[in-house]
């Protein structure tokens, strides 16, 4: 995602923190919070009012899509912006993806999230990742926990069994002797995911993988059980044994039944709960990086290499376009030719296999393959 195409999304910023030019790289586009309203509040009054899932700010998100038309728009969207300080215990930044069913959208966020924890010092992260599923599948999970608690020989005070009653997945958020007993030995969502869910999930996973991140599958992650949906991830310090989430992201697609939409749409976001601190002098930067390459990948070998490309170039400080989202060729050869860049990086199945990219000049259609390992030294001294 580029400004230029979606220069309708909300307002934008003349000044940009670290964390929103790290974002900017991999096609998050930064803008101005989006404004919570009271009515955002009253809609999801019976969400909970757990920090790590805002759905206040999630419906601000949801209600700023309806009513500034960004369906309309090229989709995916995706954009991050550093929340009011009346917000900042709810987390210091946010990065939404909107408009993607497939596992790419958490792939590309948790990569996000994690270049910028990196670039303020964070070193030995892990990503804890669990998945409840769709409609379906949560209901079906539900049920199972409800006969669980049911039939479990822990003797519950009245006030936890009456909360539990109300909403069982917060036998996964008390912290009391009881509920960790409960929580410690109660089945698994991932038992209960239909089939389209577990395929999906599947797909997620193999981006993680092919990330070379670390992860730990985590049963305990099931977000909040009237809006979350799908995946739900957190990124942990495994360096610090109090206070290690620095990061926790979700689908909230749900929460459009609250604005009476009847089909859903796809809505992933994450909140950084840990970035640079408040009172310390913060490098800004007055603009974005200006791309001079637009990447285009073909086949989902290549789009799995596409993140840890973004990477790689980033940590040279070399910016590019691309729209992740997109498979078709076309799509993406339009955009280039739109933002006039002078050279395509292109990178499909052969590539992928091979390790390396092709780089075409636009104008004199010259091409040459590189080796990934010696593209950021290429592009720095390109003479094509």
């Amino acid at each position: 995602m580029t400004a230029n195409q979606h220069s309708g999304l909300g307002k934008q910023l003349n000044k940009f923190d670290k964390a929103l030019v790290t974002g900017a790289y991999f096609g998050f586009l930064p803008i101005v919070a989006p404004k919570i309203t009271k009515h955002d509040i009253e809609l999801t009054q019976d969400c909970g009012n757990h920090p790590y899932y805002d759905a206040a700010e999630k419906m601000a998100v949801m209600r700023t899509y309806m009513e500034q038309n960004f369906a309309s728009l090229s989709h995916p969207i995706a954009f991050i912006y550093e929340k009011p300080a009346v917000r900042k215990k709810l987390g210091s930044f946010a990065l939404h993806f909107i408009g993607s069913s497939s596992g790419i959208a958490e792939a590309t966020l948790i990569r996000t999230a994690l270049s910028i924890l990196s670039e303020e010092g964070y070193k030995n992260l892990r990503v804890d990742i669990n998945c409840i599923g769709d409609k379906e599948s949560i209901n079906a999970y539900e049920r199972e926990l409800l006969g669980y608690v049911r039939k479990s020989n822990i003797n519950l005070p009245d006030e936890l069994r009456r909360i539990i009653k109300e909403n069982v997945f917060d036998i996964f958020k008390l912290n009391t002797p009881e509920t960790i007993l409960l929580s410690n030995t109660a089945p698994s969502s991932i038992t209960f995911l239909s089939v389209q869910s577990r395929a999906y999930f599947k797909e997620v996973l193999e981006y993680i993988e092919a990330l070379g991140i670390e992860f730990r599958l985590t049963p305990e992650l099931v977000g909040d059980r009237n809006h979350s949906s799908h995946t739900i991830f957190a990124i942990k310090n495994t360096e610090s044994e109090e206070d290690n989430t620095l990061a926790v992201g979700y689908r909230y697609s749900r929460l459009g039944r609250f604005l009476g939409l009847r089909k859903e749409i796809p809505m992933i976001g994450i909140n950084i709960f840990h970035g640079p601190e408040r009172n310390t002098k913060r490098q800004i930067y007055k603009n974005l990086p200006k791309p001079k390459f637009y990447l285009i990948q073909l086949g989902r070998e290549a789009k799995i290499k596409t993140l840890s490309l973004i990477e790689l170039l980033r940590q040279h400080h070399i910016p590019m376009h691309h729209f992740i989202g997109k498979d078709k060729i076309t799509t993406q050869l339009s955009n280039a030719e739109n933002l006039r860049v002078p050279y395509l990086i292109i990178i499909g199945q052969k590539e992928a296999l091979d390790n390396t990219v092709t780089i075409r000049n636009v104008s004199t259609r010259a091409q040459d393959t590189v080796d990934i390992s010696n593209l950021p030294y290429y592009l720095k001294h390109i003479s094509l």
